[in-house]
C-alpha cells in the first residue's frame, strides 16, 4: 500500500498532468520536448482539416484546424482556425487567441512568451476583422491597444509606433497608447522622420 506522503505527491501531479499544466522544474523544457515529439500534426483526408495524433495513431487533438505546426519545446504549436492564426498547448487548449492574420507574428509571440517577457513589452499591429480598424495584440492574442486606428506600423525598439489617427493624418503613440506626436503629418514617412528626430537620431 502506498504511503500517505506518496499519495499526497501523486494526486496533485496526476491532476496537473490531466489539465496540461505542469509545475516548474529545471527539467520542464526536456519534458515538454519529449511530450511534443509524441504528438504529430496530421491531415484528416475526409475533411482536409488538421489535428494531432499520438504514437498509437489515435487522435489526441481532433482535426479542426486549417493548418497545424509541430509542437515546440515550450509545448505550444501554431495553428490556423479559419483565416486567423493562434497557438494551442498539448492538451488542445487555446493559449494564443486566433486574432493574428500572420503566422510569423504568432511564432514571435510564442518566442516572446517563452523568454518570459512582460505582457505588453512586445506588441503586434493587427487589423480587426470586424471593424477594419487597427490595434495592437499582446502575446496572448488579446487586444492590448484596442482597434481604433485606420492604419498602424510596428513598434520600434524604443516603444513607439506611427499610426494613422484620422484619415490621412499620421502621428505616433507609445506602448501605453499615449500620443507622443500629434496627427499633423499626411505621410507615415514624415511622421517616422519626426519620431526619429524626436528621439535624437
Amino acid at each position: 500500500m502506498k504511503s500517505p506522503i506518496l499519495l499526497l505527491l501523486l494526486v496533485p501531479m496526476t491532476w496537473l498532468s490531466c489539465t496540461g499544466i505542469m509545475p516548474f522544474s529545471p527539467y520542464a523544457g526536456n519534458y515538454s520536448s519529449q511530450m511534443a515529439r509524441r504528438l504529430t500534426p496530421v491531415e484528416n483526408p475526409a475533411t482536409g482539416l488538421y489535428g494531432y495524433v499520438n504514437d498509437l495513431g489515435l487522435w489526441a487533438i481532433q482535426p479542426r484546424y486549417q493548418s497545424a505546426n509541430r509542437f515546440g519545446a515550450n509545448g505550444l504549436a501554431r495553428v490556423r482556425l479559419g483565416a486567423r492564426y493562434g497557438a494551442i498547448n498539448m492538451a488542445g487548449k487555446t493559449v494564443i487567441n486566433f486574432n493574428f492574420s500572420n503566422g510569423y507574428d504568432v511564432d514571435a509571440a510564442i518566442l516572446s512568451m517563452g523568454k518570459g517577457r512582460m505582457r505588453g513589452i512586445e506588441l503586434w499591429e493587427e487589423q480587426d476583422s470586424r471593424t477594419g480598424l487597427y490595434g495592437y495584440l499582446d502575446y496572448y492574442g488579446t487586444w492590448f491597444i484596442k482597434p481604433q486606428y485606420y492604419r498602424a506600423r510596428a513598434f520600434n525598439r524604443e516603444g513607439y509606433a506611427v499610426v494613422e489617427m484620422k484619415r490621412g493624418q499620421w502621428g505616433a503613440i507609445d506602448r501605453n497608447n499615449r500620443v507622443v506626436i500629434q496627427p499633423a503629418f499626411t505621410s507615415p514617412y514624415d511622421a517616422e522622420n519626426a519620431l526619429r528626430r524626436l528621439m535624437g537620431y
